[in-house]
């Protein structure tokens, strides 16, 4: 699992810039969101997206990008329902990407976060992730 955690250094050269996600932005997340939820008939959960996950990966697209992305965003939108935290638009060294964030500058990059388990083929993960991720929130509170 990889939170986003930086040495001071590298910090002190590059400054993050963090900001509300555009009218663009929101929208994509939100279509991705039904999507997962109306897979589920309505029943969005993490034990359900790692089912999802599963079923992408045999089927094997030819662009896994549209499910990479519905799965992430999904994670994502579990934890911020979950932890009261905001979805942002974070710029940084590496380059621009949507993210959660909470207190603490508790950070989770939920598309990023699925994609590295793509070349893998890893499968379980995401149920027990978010736990972890919901205990390590919930202990910077």
């Amino acid at each position: 699992m990889r939170f986003r955690r930086r040495s001071l250094e590298s910090e002190q050269r590059t400054p993050e810039r963090i900001e509300p996600l555009n009218d663009a932005e929101r929208q994509w997340v939100a279509e991705n969101v039904a999507e997962a939820t109306r897979t589920f008939g309505g029943n969005l959960t993490v034990e359900a997206l790692d089912d999802l996950w599963a079923r992408l990966l045999r089927d094997d697209p030819d662009d896994p990008n549209p499910g990479l992305n519905m799965v992430g965003l999904a994670l994502g939108h579990l934890l911020a329902e979950r932890l009261g935290i905001s979805w942002v638009a974070l710029t940084d060294a590496q380059g621009t990407d949507i993210a959660v964030r909470g207190r603490a500058e508790f950070t989770v990059f939920p598309t990023n976060f699925v994609a590295k388990r793509y070349a893998g083929g890893e499968t379980g993960f995401i149920a027990p992730a978010f736990s972890e991720m919901v205990r390590t929130a919930e202990s910077l509170s």
